[in-house]
């Protein structure tokens, strides 16, 4: 490699291999919500905080929601497509994190190299090129199966879902 090639950075991104990791992780969302008792559904680990339901709904929409935000989508537009995707029965929330997943692989996938570089602003102004905005929803999207998965287990309920393979 010459001098000159070393100073410059190579833009190669594989969104395959973070699709995949985030393909695992939805599987084992969607296999811990179909072992979750309904009595746990309405549980709160704390007061103010999400429900077990509330939050399966939130990890389910993460996918598609995280990538409007990526794409600039205002605070507005943000509250108006939570309002338009209240979910309540296992059935929907299953079907959303496989819709929501859907989308973002599809559109993820057709990113040329300008958009994998070109950076965009959240509605609270934390500002990333396209591939870190990847990276931020999957690191998301664990953090919410995480906190879940610890929650059910301090309710007792025995979760037989490996987090990673």
């Amino acid at each position: 490699m010459t001098e000159k090639n070393k100073s410059q950075p190579k833009y190669i991104y594989d969104c395959h291999s973070v699709l995949n990791q985030l393909r695992i992780a939805v599987h084992s969302a969607k296999e811990m919500l179909k072992q979750t008792p309904e009595n746990t559904m309405d549980w709160k680990p704390a007061e103010g905080k999400r429900s077990i339901r509330e939050m399966f709904v939130h990890l389910s929409l993460l996918c598609e929601a995280d990538l409007l935000i990526s794409q600039e989508a205002a605070l507005e537009h943000m509250q108006e497509y939570y309002k338009q995707h209240q979910l309540f029965y296992k059935d929907e929330i299953l079907a959303s994190f496989d819709r929501t997943f859907e989308c973002l692989s599809i559109k993820i996938s057709a990113y040329n190299e300008d958009d994998w570089k070109r950076e965009t602003t959240s509605y609270w102004d934390v500002c990333y090129p396209g591939y870190e905005w990847l990276l931020e929803i999957l690191g998301h999207f664990y953090h919410h199966r995480g906190q879940l998965h610890a929650f059910l287990t301090i309710k007792g309920c025995h979760i037989n879902v490996s987090l990673f393979q």
